[in-house]
């Protein structure tokens, strides 16, 4: 790749194609939609130079209008640092020291633990897009909305990076209003969601085609499992949904299916650039894409990498016997060790449960005897009946989180899934 930098990919078509348009989103301060060509992007670049000049880091507001991709453009090119993190993280001195190869500071969901920076460099950034780019290939015809926050790493890489390299017209909006708002004017054929956003999309009372989404070819669906049902719908429509499995420590980007493979239930296979290792089922990687570190903890950055640079995921997973790709079981932590000392992996059982109809989310327990707990409609009938299709699961107890589970509790990742180290912490304390 003839890039050290991502910048680098935005000059090339500054310099080769500057008259085409590169990016169609609002203004934060008008509302105005605003279309730029990627000349006029690189113009406002330069008019920012003053404001980032001989900074160490910056800021860019996370709403994913036209400034804030500005202000990520800006700081990619006068070799600024960024940070898309709680100003409580990271202070202002700690980030004076950042090295120079540092890039991107971006936060952990939170899902297992508390929210940590992680530190991610030019050449994560640059490597990691390049290798989704490879497994599902993009082009100057495509058009991409992005409507994930571009402050989080699945975005950053799958949305955000992929357009610097491949040149297609990018458009930005958030959330499925946004959505609405941009799909009948952009008529996207590429776009990334979460599995709340693909499930809207199918309960709209609107067809795709009248919502501006007639000619969408992929659909990438990453964050949380995505159902087979919902797969298979979109499949029906003539979407091909695109899943993958990554951590913000890897840039995100760990495996990804291509148009060719795409599987319900499997995530494909590692993208380039990763060595691979499953130790007792638990998922080990090392390669370029992996963070620098987290931001000014040693201590949590060797219990992630060890001293050979290999990542330890936390998740486990298998390969699948018919295709090769990877499937993910669930957390090494979320194992559940009942007093028999039979061991319970709840991930599966808790993906089956929220295929029942009204059900947002499961999670079972164990304390003492075994527990379901969930989150939306109780239909005990339709809960039991998938309950046992586990022997060692027929007799959990039902429960349901009343009030329910919500993001504002902190019960929730901005994705939408259960923080069960956090639920459970509460319960502990209570």
């Amino acid at each position: 790749m003839p890039y050290r930098r991502l910048i680098d990919a935005f000059d090339f078509h500054v310099a080769d194609r500057g008259d085409a348009v590169a990016l169609i989103a609002r203004s934060r301060s008008s509302g105005q939609l605003i279309t730029s060509t990627w000349k006029q992007l690189d113009r406002l670049i330069h008019e920012r130079s003053a404001f980032f000049a001989n900074r160490h880091f910056g800021h860019a507001h996370p709403d994913n209008s036209h400034e804030q991709v500005v202000d990520i453009l800006a700081m990619m090119r006068y070799g600024v640092m960024e940070a898309c993190v709680d100003p409580e993280l990271i202070s202002v001195d700690e980030m004076q020291t950042a090295s120079p190869e540092a890039a991107l500071v971006l936060q952990t969901s939170g899902t297992t633990s508390t929210p940590k920076g992680v530190v991610l460099t030019h050449t994560n950034l640059l490597g990691n897009a390049a290798a989704k780019l490879t497994a599902v290939p993009q082009s100057t015809d495509d058009v991409r909305l992005t409507v994930l926050p571009l402050s989080h790493a699945y975005a950053r890489t799958s949305d955000f990076g992929t357009w610097m390299i491949s040149g297609c017209k990018l458009a930005v909006t958030l959330g499925f209003d946004g959505l609405r708002d941009f799909a009948p004017i952009v008529h996207p054929t590429l776009m990334n969601v979460v599995p709340s956003i693909a499930y809207q999309l199918l309960d709209s009372d609107t067809d795709l085609a009248a919502m501006g989404l007639g000619r969408l070819r992929l659909l990438g669906c990453g964050g949380a499992p995505i159902s087979a049902v919902t797969f298979d719908l979109f499949k029906r429509l003539g979407i091909t949904v695109i899943q993958g499995y990554g951590l913000t420590e890897t840039g995100p980007v760990i495996c990804s299916a291509t148009p060719e493979n795409a599987t319900a239930g499997l995530v494909g296979d590692f993208v380039d650039g990763w060595q691979h290792e499953i130790r007792s089922g638990e998922l080990y990687v090392r390669g370029p894409h992996v963070m620098q570190g987290y931001w000014n903890d040693e201590t949590a950055t060797r219990a992630k990498i060890d001293s050979g640079g290999w990542l330890r995921t936390g998740d486990l997973v298998e390969r699948d016997e018919e295709t090769g790709q990877l499937r993910i079981l669930g957390r090494v932590d979320d194992v559940l060790v009942m007093d028999n000392g039979r061991k319970i992996s709840p991930n599966s059982i808790q993906r089956d449960l929220e295929q029942v109809a009204g059900v947002n989310h499961a999670m079972l327990v164990w304390r003492g005897r075994l527990e379901c707990w969930i989150d939306g409609d109780m239909n005990e009938d339709s809960i039991r009946k998938t309950l046992s299709q586990y022997p060692h699961c027929r007799h959990a107890t039902l429960h349901r989180f009343d009030p329910p589970l919500s993001a504002e509790h902190a019960e929730l990742t901005a994705k939408g899934t259960i923080r069960r180290n956090a639920i459970m912490a509460r319960w502990n304390s209570e």
